[in-house]
């Protein structure tokens, strides 16, 4: 090697094989993309519209639970309607109801209401603290609704709660070649607020 050559970078570059350019301007590459990945990784935010939940949930039902050997309950339809200012959901269910001393079959709705979580084992969000808020029955008075009520938002309750109300895919929880994973929820007047973090 001459002395106008030595220490030349570029010169040095030149004289390589051409194989061995391209490998170490691939190496460059994929470590340069590594690095800008690093760095965009972060928290994302996802809005799942109030219709993508509502379709998620209506393909669990229907449901049907017997308390106690006093009482039969069947849900179905179930209508979600978001609440955003105290960050909870209600869902109205059409609704039977058969006491089993009776001979007769009461229908109507209830509407029950509750907390959206994560669920980090099942990757969905599912309700939490379910509870009764309003029971309307055909054609029955005031008084024998308010005594099924009791029973039947107990089964309710027991029904509804912990029902997965949207289940994450898991190709929608991988971003650029990260791997996220559901980690808060707001409720918002259109959906859900979802926020992902990359897995560490």
């Amino acid at each position: 090697m001459n002395r106008t050559t030595a220490g030349n970078p570029v010169l040095e570059l030149q004289r390589l094989p051409l194989v061995m350019l391209s490998l170490l301007l691939m190496a460059l590459g994929v470590a340069f993309g590594l690095a800008g990945c690093a760095t965009i990784a972060g928290p994302r935010q996802v809005e799942v519209p109030i219709a993508k939940l509502q379709e998620s949930l209506v393909r669990r039902f229907p449901l049907r639970q017997r308390y106690l050997e006093v009482l039969d309950v069947g849900v179905t339809n179930p209508r979600l309607q978001m609440q955003p200012e105290t960050n909870r959901v209600n869902a109205t269910l059409d609704a039977s109801i058969a006491p089993l001393f009776m001979k007769r079959t009461y229908t109507g709705s209830f509407t029950v209401s509750g907390r959206l979580a994560i669920d980090p084992v099942r990757q969905a969000v599912v309700l939490r603290e379910a509870r009764m808020e309003k029971l309307t029955l055909d054609g029955v008075d005031d008084k024998v609704t308010s005594q099924l009520a009791k029973i039947s938002g107990t089964v309710a309750e027991r029904t509804l709660g912990d029902v997965a109300v949207y289940t994450f895919e898991p190709d929608k929880l991988r971003y650029a070649g990260v791997q996220y994973s559901p980690t808060g929820i707001s409720t918002t007047a259109r959906g859900l607020m979802v926020t992902f973090e990359p897995v560490k």
